[in-house]
């Protein structure tokens, strides 16, 4: 079959390439159809039953967008100054530049709707330096202000802006992230003395996008601009980095053309796909061009040293492809969006890759490289492989041993990695956003906020005497724990009102009679503040009620354990009535477990089905065994020692476990097909190892540093997610270069049952 592929593939290669050019560029017109999905949603694991109750709660109590300013005094300090205001009182009057605007609040407009009486009854200028320190302290004192709008200590402000994005486009809605970041930077200018920051669902959207554009426009053309030099420099030609350059760039066309086809969009995992793509693509190729080149040194001619290098390479490079391929597609085995979309963009990516190899480069080298140097078997990997296979025979020992002990240690230190989610791993610099964030958590030491709906079963349900108590010694339960701040619903509406009615603090108490709890909340929602409608608490049939749980900080583990205590809770107060969990939070908190043991059985799957394909492809059972060993060891020994030293891994990053198999495998087939080829010529053991290493040795050492090259590129990319996956793919993949030329022939010796 080998031979039959080489023969047609040399016959027919001026077809083939026609062919191959013609089809990629009708494909790659599709590329004009891919989108970009910049939502945070595209992350959320879809097999989480929270998912459902989450968007039905959402359903239920709509919120419109907002996009938030933040205001922040120098050290020391506080915001109530009249130039300082000032600041405050020009977003106001200017919050309507921004497309979508709808509506404003800040401390300037804030009224309390327990008193109903204004902060500011009157222009802020109007007041003197003990007028704005006393309202600064009745500020201070209201904690419905000092806890949405203003810092306690009044050094930090924040202003609201609501946005009516129900029927806006993506265009639109980026239009008022571009205004409101213009707005943000008017106002930094015109007061320096205040540090500044603007946040938002809208933002956090144009964020996403302008960092896959950057990782897309950015880092992609770096990264193909890069290998294809170190290509050039490696091989000492010019037009063998071209025939590479070509055979990227069409399969870039194919893959990326062939998604914009099938509807795909990018989102802040995919984005750097094709950057995986183009460095999978072009270490395909080296395998091909080494053994080209070696073939020429021999004096072949060209179409004999083609045939030469494609007898050698079709078995290693389909089997890796395939191989390769499979560790990629296992990722659809994670119900995440992002995560599966990752994996089939690659996987896509290498089918294609696998069979432009064998219509686009003999073509292209047999026309472009058609001689090399004299020096050609004395170039210094050749020589580095010499010193490698010395090296292996004089200390088989003490490198079997070591490399043992290396792989038992590194897996034993497995367990101590801890998976943790942060949603800022995934939000760029491009807004400033994580400035904002930084800022705001180092001023405000606030916990999660985690939602709720009790749903009473029946209309007015949630307005019932018995159910509102319930609710009510629920809340009680909650807040006498010491690890939450705060909870807030309906009750403490009902109990203010009550409170204000008899102007007696001790009033501050549930009513019992359904009429006069009607007309409380008549009367709270004819004189309501927009910041606080009967709305967020009670649905419209009055059957649901919200119930908002603000906690101490805590880890994601912790936050997991309070929803349990939540949970626990509302079992013993309530019957008859069902608990929907409707945060984001909660359901981002529990994706750690899911998408671990999501990825776990894609790994399971994946390293079966390379096996077995390893199997059938060395044509040795035992062989294909065997080649589990290197393939394994790599990921275990990398994470253990990342256990050690930093303990914590993003479950994304995870995914490096389940296509890491898929990258390092390509070294092990490359080894053992020529070690076997040489072996069933007779060869001993040894000299077949050696064979190997000198063989596919070069090529996978410069496939090696291309996987390098474009990891190493990853940690420029615009969000921590890449960065983190960039310094753990880069020793996988060194390490496996190694493990397969030092530690496999040293198996080999101990373990070949020929």
């Amino acid at each position: 079959m080998t031979e039959a592929i080489a023969a047609f593939s040399l016959a027919r290669r001026r077809g083939l390439l026609t062919l191959a050019v013609i089809a990629s560029l009708l494909l790659g017109a599709g590329m004009f159809r891919l989108g970009f999905d910049s939502s945070l949603n595209a992350l959320l694991t879809r097999s989480d039953p929270y998912i459902e109750e989450l968007e039905w709660l959402e359903a239920e109590f709509p919120a419109s967008a907002e996009i938030i300013f933040a205001f922040f005094a120098p050290a020391d300090e506080n915001l109530f100054t009249p130039r300082r205001l000032q600041a405050i009182d020009e977003l106001r009057g200017r919050y309507l530049e921004i497309p979508l605007a709808t509506r404003h609040s800040s401390l300037l407009d804030y009224y309390s709707p327990r008193n109903l009486r204004r902060l500011f009854s009157r222009d802020y200028r109007e007041y003197g330096e003990a007028g704005l320190a006393a309202l600064a302290e009745t500020a201070a004192a209201d904690d419905l202000l000092a806890g949405n709008l203003l810092l306690a200590d009044g050094s930090l402000a924040f202003s609201r802006i609501r946005l009516n994005t129900r029927f806006a486009s993506e265009s639109r809605r980026l239009d008022a992230a571009e205004a409101a970041l213009g707005l943000r930077d008017e106002l930094r200018e015109k007061y320096p003395e205040l540090e500044i920051h603007v946040s938002g669902e809208v933002l956090l959207e144009y964020s996403s996008r302008q960092s896959m554009l950057e990782d897309l426009g950015g880092l992609l053309p770096l990264v193909i601009l890069a290998c294809i030099l170190a290509i050039c420099g490696f091989f000492r030609s010019v037009r063998a980095g071209f025939a590479i350059l070509a055979h990227t760039l069409l399969t870039l066309l194919c893959a990326l053309g062939t998604l914009g086809l099938a509807g795909f969009a990018f989102n802040t995992v995919t984005a750097i796909a094709p950057v995986i793509i183009v460095v999978v693509s072009v270490a395909s190729s080296v395998h091909v061009i080494s053994i080209y080149r070696q073939g020429l040194a021999r004096n072949l001619a060209v179409e004999e040293a083609m045939r030469f290098s494609l007898m050698h390479n079709i078995r290693p490079v389909s089997l890796a492809a395939l191989t390769t391929a499979i560790g990629f597609a296992s990722l659809n085995l994670s119900s995440s969006p992002a995560i599966q979309g990752f994996g089939s963009t690659v996987a896509v990516g290498i089918v294609f890759s696998w069979l432009l190899t064998a219509a686009v480069l003999p073509a292209l080298l047999i026309r472009l490289v058609k001689r090399v140097g004299p020096d050609t078997e004395a170039e210094l990997l050749q020589r580095i492989m010499q010193g490698i296979v010395a090296i292996g025979r004089r200390f088989d020992r003490p490198l079997f041993w070591g490399c043992t002990v290396l792989a038992v240690t590194g897996v034993s230190m497995l367990p101590l990695n801890e998976t943790d989610f942060n949603r800022l791993d995934f939000i760029s610099d491009a807004a400033g956003l994580r400035d904002y964030f930084d800022a705001v958590g180092e001023r405000l030491d606030r916990g999660p906020s985690i939602s709720y709906g009790i749903d009473a079963g029946s209309e007015d349900g949630a307005v019932d005497p018995v159910f509102l108590a319930r609710l009510d010694s629920l809340q009680a339960w909650l807040e006498a724990r010491v690890e939450i701040e705060s909870t807030a619903s309906v009750a403490q509406v009902l109990k203010t009102v009550n409170e204000m009615r008899f102007e007696d603090a001790a009033a501050y108490r549930l009513p019992h009679d359904p009429e006069t709890i009607g007309n409380y909340l008549d009367a709270y929602e004819f004189v309501q503040n927009r910041d606080f409608p009967l709305s967020s608490l009670l649905n419209g049939d009055r059957s649901i009620a919200t119930l908002t749980v603000n906690a101490r900080p805590m880890t994601n583990q912790q936050l997991l354990d309070l929803n349990a205590v939540v949970d626990a809770g509302f079992a013993e107060n309530f019957s008859g009535a069902s608990l929907v969990h409707g945060s984001g939070l909660l359901v981002f908190a529990r994706m750690d477990e899911r998408v671990t043991l999501e990825l776990l059985r894609g790994y399971t799957l994946s390293l079966t089905l390379i096996t077995l394909t390893l199997i059938a492809g060395l044509g040795s059972l035992y062989f294909g065994i065997l080649s589990i060993v290197p393939n394994l060891l790599p990921a275990a020994i990398v994470f253990g020692f990342w256990g050690l030293l930093v303990g914590t891994l993003d479950p994304f990053v995870m995914m490096l476990f389940s296509i890491s198999i898929g990258l390092v495998v390509d070294d092990t087939v490359h080894v053992l097909t020529h070690y076997l080829r040489r072996r069933r010529a007779g060869a001993a053991s040894s000299e077949a190892s050696a064979h190997a290493i000198r063989t596919a040795g070069p090529a996978l050492t410069i496939t090696t540093l291309m996987l390098t090259l474009g990891s190493t590129f990853l940690m420029a990319a615009s969000t921590f997610y890449f960065q983190q996956a960039a310094r753990l793919l880069v020793p996988i993949v060194v390490l496996a270069l190694l493990l397969d030329l030092l530690y496999l022939p040293a198996i080999l010796r101990r373990f070949d049952r020929w």
